[in-house]
């Protein structure tokens, strides 16, 4: 898990949303009898650092399934060795279309949340329904930010006029230049594509350059955002701000958030729900495999991800070890006070 990096915050919720399951299994009376350990390890949202991480899991720890890593790029890193090495791992956050295309997505990769091909329909579905007609493209240039730009423009092709199309290094955290060009532009819109640390910066300099009176829609890597990074960017995202991310409804949901909120004193973020599904299904998995064999748990995984109850709702694998379905909420942030903010939800995009 990235528990330190630009998803730092998002990183320490998802992993409290697997602690939990591992607790709520070993009351159960655990793995097939015996109880479930977790080894938690720092990918610091980045693919090489979770590759390291991975590796040490596997060669020192001895490890076969994997809960993680959080994003795409770190999942294209690991994905050749686990599938050498004949382990397995599940990502609740890896959204990028790119991992599905691998020879080893199904085999040694599955992943709890839609892909991108989802979320970009839902942004480019929210830009037309707002009446947009100028819109500016900033992502990652990176297999999540591209992605969703890929997808989304595809959609929006023909129906507004694409005004800039710009991919940003997320580790240079000054976007001046960037800005300009878009400012330069005048679009009516922004979709954008990041993660907190280069969010933070991108909205505390468009603020300075007065494009807040600009509506820009953004993905959910911005979905609860830690709001202590920066005042600026935060008044910007009350001004300026609405995007989509992934969401849950129903009772198996409502019942997750009320006992994550009693164990952890705080809401769950996006993907938390997910995390905790995914560990859910590596238990049930490595009951069903009968060994602790990352090929047989991956075989296994197909099987018990059929129609699974989870949290996040119904989860069914295709042969990519992809969720075939998912909704989406429509978000934006309101100022509660001097210092506090939070999300609300204004909508839901749903895909069957």
């Amino acid at each position: 898990m990235a528990m330190t990096g630009g998803l730092a915050h998002m990183g320490h919720l998802i992993s409290q949303g697997v602690k939990m399951a591992i607790e709520e299994i070993n009351a159960a009376g655990g793995i097939a009898g015996s109880p479930a350990k977790l080894l938690l390890e720092d990918t610091a949202t980045e693919a090489k650092t979770a590759l390291e991480a991975f590796k040490k899991l596997v060669e020192v720890d001895g490890v076969q399934v994997v809960i993680g890593p959080m994003i795409s790029p770190a999942v294209m890193a690991i994905g050749p060795y686990a599938s050498e090495r004949g382990v397995v791992f599940i990502s609740p956050s890896s959204t990028a279309p790119t991992v599905a295309e691998q020879p080893w997505a199904g085999k040694a990769c599955f992943r709890t949340c839609p892909n991108d091909n989802f979320q970009g329909k839902a942004m480019a579905k929210l830009i037309l329904d707002e009446g947009f007609k100028r819109v500016a493209v900033l992502v990652m240039d990176n297999d999540y930010g591209v992605g969703i730009e890929k997808v989304a423009k595809e959609e929006l092709d023909g129906k507004v006029d694409i005004v800039a199309d710009i991919r940003y290094d997320p580790k240079k955290l000054d976007y001046l230049t960037e800005l300009g060009l878009i400012k330069d532009k005048n679009p009516d819109c922004v979709l954008h594509v990041g993660f907190h640390d280069d969010g933070a910066v991108v909205y505390r300099q468009a603020m300075e350059m007065g494009l807040d009176k600009i509506q820009w829609v953004s993905a959910e890597g911005l979905y609860g955002f830690d709001f202590s990074l920066s005042k600026d960017a935060s008044e910007f995202m009350v001004k300026a701000v609405m995007g989509t991310a992934l969401t849950s409804t129903g009772p198996r949901y409502d019942e997750f958030v009320a006992k994550y909120k009693a164990k952890w004193g705080e809401e769950p973020s996006v993907y938390c729900d997910t995390a905790y599904d995914a560990t859910w299904l590596v238990a049930k998995a490595i009951e069903k495999a009968g060994a602790y064999d990352g090929v047989k748990i991956a075989q296994a995984l197909h099987e018990v991800g059929q129609s699974y109850p989870g949290a996040s709702g119904v989860i069914t694998f295709n042969e990519k070890g992809d969720r075939v379905s998912g909704t989406y909420l429509v978000w934006k942030v309101e100022k509660l006070g001097e210092g506090e903010y939070k999300f609300t939800r204004t909508g839901l995009i749903p895909f069957e």
